[in-house]
């Protein structure tokens, strides 16, 4: 697996990613506490051609602004295959960055990349000395698992970002307070070209 710094005109490459996914576990927050609850649902993939809610298209024109204003792109790939992706932004608020994306495809998920990717992220935010990390989180077990495992926890009160908030209100917001590293963690991102969407 390789990781590697994409740009603006490689975020096509979502297209490429299968988030679909059966949901067996959704969490929500009940006064001020995350609690799970037991579900029974597919999650279908992105709609290739639509413009709505669930679509290529619409994740694209919402990480575009994002990737323009500085926030980092990074895919993950094994062999020449997007394996995922994640973005983040380190100028989100003072002293904290924001985890506006994270994906991986079906078939490569439990094979580590998401790890990989959020280690690469995390190196990124350490790097410009920001000590928090703010998660907006799709609210199934996998994805709230998995940040969870992470270090995060809920974000409560004032804490949470009231934009992301009315934008997503069914998300879990998360917060990881990041420890100092003194030996990056980040695999090593590829220095060749870049892949650009096929």
């Amino acid at each position: 697996m390789r990781i590697r710094q994409l740009s603006l005109a490689d975020l096509p490459l979502l297209g490429h990613i299968d988030r679909a996914e059966h949901q067996q576990i959704q969490y929500l927050v009940e006064n001020g506490q995350l609690i799970s609850r037991p579900i029974d649902f597919d999650v279908p993939g992105w709609d290739p051609v639509g413009t709505g809610a669930h679509s290529v298209a619409n994740m694209i024109e919402f990480a575009q602004p994002i990737v323009a204003r500085g926030g980092v792109l990074l895919g993950a790939f094994v062999a020449d295959a997007v394996a995922g992706v994640v973005i983040v932004e380190a100028a989100f608020e003072p002293d904290m960055a924001w985890l506006a994306l994270l994906h991986v495809d079906r078939a490569h998920r439990r094979h580590g990349v998401a790890s990989e990717l959020w280690d690469a992220a995390v190196d990124r935010v350490r790097a410009i000395e920001a000590s928090h990390l703010y998660v907006s989180a799709t609210p199934s077990g996998s994805a709230v698992g998995f940040y969870l495992s992470r270090g995060c926890r809920l974000a409560t009160g004032s804490e949470v970002n009231d934009g992301l908030y009315d934008l997503e209100p069914d998300d879990i917001h998360l917060i990881c307070e990041l420890q100092p590293n003194v030996e990056s963690s980040q695999p090593q991102l590829d220095s060749g070209p870049q892949h650009k969407a096929r």
